[in-house]
């Protein structure tokens, strides 16, 4: 593939008539797969660039069923009339290519492949398609990175890092993840304000200070779990002030609904509840939020492997590169001298991030270093 120079987009002229003008149509090919978040993110940094006029699918039946292209679209606001889909089979490069050359494309087009996603047969046989054109640039979005490469046959790829900057909720849509949001009970100061209460108590659950939320004026201030949804909430501007996100990178209270095998209802009552969900550099973060762990001195630990158990399953849901943690506020000093090696052991199997207890959280320097750890 040889380094082609961009073209810029002509227009046809209304008040000119009769004449030879070629128009250019700029086009954006994607291979659909499992793994939204690439080509969603590439459609949305040249969306913001560039005047994008036709926009090409390239998937398979099993895709389909899953409706990823549609999810994809409608995320993405992209009309049905500037799209196509085309079908392909999946490990057949010469029928892929069939198909391919069934497509209305021209040597005049300015043609954006992007290469990531599908199966390696289905990479090639883009790639092989579309080397012939003219005026065409390859590019491939690595998983996991807020960057993208455009890449050469003839000289190394080019890195450019993502402008665009996705919002929680486009990263649900695109994974097709269907939530409802609690509201906010506190404010930031007020959270703070009550975590020096809990301080002064020695983090003692039975000592938490319910009377101070009459203060507040919170409607919900006799509810049962009020100490959970303050901790959760605590976290939430925490990770927020800590990290400099914007409020549509961080959620709170995040109930997950799972679809029904019952066609007339395609969602189900909540099965998964996420206390805090946020993006940093487009990838996304899961917090698990406990205030104690069983006991006083010593946490229950069949109690905290079935909390990193939950968190590994849901980090599934949630696409490659979800990384997930625990933070408490219950202390892992007083679990043995081997309890911190088997943990790190067993979060390493579960893909999961060492969670955060209250030595850590606790200590403001301890806590910022913990939380880069936890999204570098």
């Amino acid at each position: 593939m040889k380094y082609r120079p961009r073209r810029r987009l002509v227009g046809l002229c209304k008040n000119i008539k009769n004449l030879n003008i070629i128009i250019t149509a700029r086009i954006l090919v994607s291979i659909v797969s499992e793994q939204t978040l690439p080509n969603y993110l590439f459609i949305k940094e040249l969306q913001n660039s560039l005047e994008i006029n036709k926009y090409i699918f390239i998937s398979t039946e099993g895709m389909e069923k899953k409706d990823k292209t549609n999810t994809l679209c409608q995320t993405a606001n992209i009309d049905k009339k500037h799209r196509t889909k085309i079908l392909v089979d999946e490990n057949a490069l010469f029928l892929s290519k069939k198909k391919l050359s069934h497509l209305n494309i021209t040597n005049d087009d300015e043609i954006f492949v992007n290469l990531t996603g599908g199966t390696k047969m289905m990479s090639n046989a883009t790639w092989q398609f579309f080397n012939n054109f003219r005026n065409v640039r390859f590019f491939y979005v690595p998983i996991g990175k807020n960057t993208y490469l455009e890449v050469f046959d003839e000289k190394p790829a080019i890195e450019n890092q993502f402008n665009y900057q996705l919002s929680c909720q486009e990263y649900l849509n695109i994974y097709d993840i269907q939530y409802e949001k609690e509201k906010m009970l506190f404010t930031k100061e007020q959270v703070f304000d009550v975590y020096k209460d809990v301080k002064s108590t020695q983090f003692d659950l039975e000592k938490f200070p319910k009377s101070k939320l009459k203060k507040f004026n919170i409607d919900d201030y006799n509810i049962k779990q009020v100490h959970t949804k303050w901790y959760e909430e605590y976290l939430y501007y925490l990770i927020k002030e800590k990290l400099s996100l914007d409020d549509e990178k961080i959620e709170a209270g995040i109930k997950l609904f799972k679809k029904s095998e019952n066609k007339e209802n395609k969602f189900v009552p909540n099965d998964n509840e996420i206390d805090v969900f946020f993006l940093y550099n487009n990838n996304p973060f899961i917090v698990e939020a406990k205030f104690s762990i069983g006991g006083k001195e010593k946490i229950n630990i069949e109690g905290l492997y079935n909390y990193l158990y939950k968190l590994a399953a849901i980090n599934q849901r949630f696409g490659l590169k979800a990384k997930s943690t625990l933070i408490t506020l219950a202390t892992f000093e007083n679990n043995g001298d081997n309890f911190k090696q088997n943990l790190e052991k067993r979060c390493r199997i579960l893909n999961i991030h060492s969670p955060f207890d209250r030595q850590i959280i606790d200590n403001k320097q301890k806590f910022e270093e913990e939380l880069k750890k936890f999204v570098s």
